[in-house]
């Protein structure tokens, strides 16, 4: 695979940070239906200046997806703290999970006991988008309140 400094067209994982690994790892396996494919420590002065700390120590589980990658963290060394984002405010982040249909995938979240933020919806023309009719999404979030999104694609929301 050749990689150039323009390359920034593939994504390889995303990072939740997580108040409790064990609990977030019981709670994505349900979610994606996928077993974490490891469970390891990361630390050390080294490992911390990458991030502009003074020492860290991480336990993180690694998902694989089809298509990306989630790295599980609870840090040890410094305890985090909570952030509270909605997705209104600049910087927050969510990340989306791809279905094929947003009514099942509702009600697989609500068998695993997630409530979706609020109802799904099917975007229509009254919606204003000039195309997308038909896509389907839901919000919700994780046990620590991380945003996450299910998005049923179709037109420009479709991948090519």
């Amino acid at each position: 695979m050749t990689n150039t400094l323009s390359g920034f067209s593939m994504v390889n994982h995303v990072g939740i940070t997580v108040s409790n690994l064990e609990k977030s790892i019981i709670f994505y396996e349900a979610l994606t239906g996928k077993k974490i494919a490891n469970k390891d420590e990361i630390g050390g002065k080294r490992m911390a200046q990458t991030q502009g700390l003074d020492d860290t120590r991480i336990k993180y589980a690694n998902l694989h997806l089809d298509n990306i990658n989630i790295d599980i963290l609870e840090y040890v060394e410094p305890k985090s703290n909570k952030a509270n984002y909605s997705n209104d405010q600049i910087s927050a982040m969510h990340m989306c999970f791809e279905v094929d249909d947003i009514e099942a995938a509702v009600a697989r979240l609500k068998a695993i006991g997630v409530e979706p933020d609020g109802a799904p919806i099917v975007f229509e023309e009254q919606d204003g988008l000039k195309s997308g009719f038909g896509t389907g999404v839901a919000y919700f979030t994780d046990p620590d309140g991380t945003n996450l999104e299910l998005i049923a694609p179709k037109g420009p929301f479709a991948r090519g």
